[in-house]
């Protein structure tokens, strides 16, 4: 049996009042889904199916107009990513060469590039892989020499040092410094190939096979004026460089 309900509304003289009577809209054990009369289709909650559905096809077509997009903005790191790393060590080797006072050079090989000392104007594949190889191997045998040191006898040595000071003795000479190759290099991701620029030539030079391109810096800072581009299957993207402060001046990308 539904319940029946009475409600009464009074001004505030005391005048007119109004009385409403009518059944109560919910009937006992009813569940509490809201319900719109006359409706066949109803879901819990009050959505409607046409709401539903109206609300999942605009999620689709969401969905479907953003995967395109991420797809895109993925090809395009992948295809920055090199020019990234380039850029940082552009960076690195202009402070190294200006620090030391001596020319560096980014070496352009199809595996990557490669950071060393100014090494040779004609400087081949196989000699920057030999030098490379060269300086990792006395990183090496260096490492383990400081590590076979003993630290009590290198104790011994510096106090002796300082006695032999302190009373007046002639010291040896201080051996002058040896200078510490630094070098860095970085392998380009697969199915990525490039090609550079120099200001001075009038077209483009696809790094493959034995080619190798010298990008040197001086110890003032300058460096030649590049233009780098990088291709992938679905990206493509190119930077010029800036003879002052190897910074990137212009750039631009073709997603596909």
């Amino acid at each position: 049996m539904t319940p029946k309900f009475k409600c009464g509304m009074r001004n505030a003289e005391g005048g007119m009042e109004l009385q409403f009577e009518g059944r109560h809209p919910l009937r006992r054990g009813m569940n509490s889904s809201f319900q719109i009369p006359n409706s066949k289709f109803q879901i819990s909650g009050g959505f409607t199916v046409v709401e539903m559905v109206l609300v999942l096809s605009l999620l689709v077509l969401f969905v479907g107009a953003t995967v395109p997009a991420v797809r895109g903005l993925k090809n395009e790191q992948i295809a920055r990513e090199p020019v990234t790393e380039l850029t940082h060590m552009a960076k690195e080797v202009r402070l190294h060469a200006m620090k030391d006072r001596r020319p560096y050079q980014i070496a352009f090989t199809s595996r990557g590039f490669s950071a060393t000392r100014y090494l040779s104007p004609y400087l081949q594949a196989g000699q920057l892989d030999e030098f490379l190889h060269k300086v990792q191997n006395d990183e090496a045998q260096r490492a383990d020499i400081d590590t076979a040191v003993d630290p009590s006898v290198a104790a011994d040595q510096k106090n002796a040092q300082t006695n032999a000071s302190n009373n007046g003795q002639p010291q040896a000479p201080t051996p002058p410094p040896v200078f510490k190759e630094w070098t860095k290099s970085y392998t380009l991701p697969s199915n990525t190939h490039f090609s550079v620029q120099f200001w001075y030539e009038t077209g483009v030079t696809p790094i493959e096979g034995d080619t190798v391109k010298l990008w040197v810096f001086q110890p003032s800072g300058i460096v030649t004026p590049m233009t780098v581009r990088m291709d992938r299957d679905t990206a493509h993207f190119e930077a010029s460089f800036n003879a002052l402060t190897a910074d990137i001046v212009k750039e631009s990308s073709e997603i596909q």
